[in-house]
């Protein structure tokens, strides 16, 4: 919660200034970008989206590491224990060693290691089952930036049709009198909503992908690394 409000706080100013930069560089007639985006309603929503959207991207990008779902060291740690073989004070140790660690790899250890009583493949059942369950769940944290990728332009084209129906209803009643310029600077400010909510998306998504990637990466890591750790009751042939 801690990082999650420091990343909104990082967005917000970003935000701010970003809207002075382009202020300070604003010049000439008509409407200003910085006023533009506060006083629009259409842009509110953007405005709102793109400072949960980029706190949230900060956050799983600290939260979901490889290091965290797949502590260095665990496995090792594991097959040093094992290594003499299996009994009642190894099983004991690895489960200690395991004990409240919540990282991807802990949990499929644990769960395996807490079937031990029923055999061999009631522990890799337990194992596979909860590494379907972590994968899940970490997927579930970035789900959340592909669904603002999608939002983002629907919202941002919401916003450019209200602006361009505005536009020609004020061309419809200028009649005949209408300024050629005047009606661009509406244009351009009713496809400015469009832009921003590509300007949304198109991060979010790259960020989507990267942690999908990354999480996939460790599953299958914390699997094959689980498998081995796993073999060690494997019974004899």
């Amino acid at each position: 919660m801690a990082s999650l409000a420091r990343a909104s706080l990082t967005a917000l100013a970003l935000l701010v200034c970003t809207s002075a930069g382009l202020a300070a560089q604003e010049g000439g007639g008509g409407i200003s970008l910085p006023v533009l985006i506060f006083t629009s309603w259409t842009m509110w929503p953007l405005i709102v989206l793109s400072i949960v959207g980029v706190s949230m991207a900060i956050q799983r990008m600290i939260t979901i590491t490889p290091d965290i779902m797949v502590p260095p060291g665990l496995a090792d740690d594991m097959h040093n224990i094992f290594a003499e073989g299996v009994n009642d004070e190894a099983c004991e140790d690895a489960i200690n060693a395991v004990a409240g660690d919540t990282s991807m790899l802990g949990e499929i250890l644990v769960a395996g290691l807490d079937k031990k009583d029923f055999g061999y493949d009631s522990m890799v059942e337990a194992a596979e089952n909860t590494a379907t369950a972590e994968l899940n769940k970490y997927m579930t944290q970035i789900n959340w930036l592909s669904l603002f990728a999608a939002i983002g332009p629907m919202l941002g084209l919401l916003g450019t049709v209200v602006g361009m129906i505005g536009a020609f209803f004020k061309m419809a009643a200028a009649g005949g009198q209408v300024d050629a310029a005047l009606l661009a600077d509406q244009i351009g400010s009713a496809m400015l909503t469009t832009a921003t909510g590509l300007l949304i998306a198109i991060p979010m998504l790259f960020v989507f992908f990267f942690l999908r990637s990354r999480i996939n990466r460790s599953a299958l890591e914390a699997g094959v690394l689980a498998a081995e750790i796993l073999d060690y009751f494997r019974p004899a042939k």
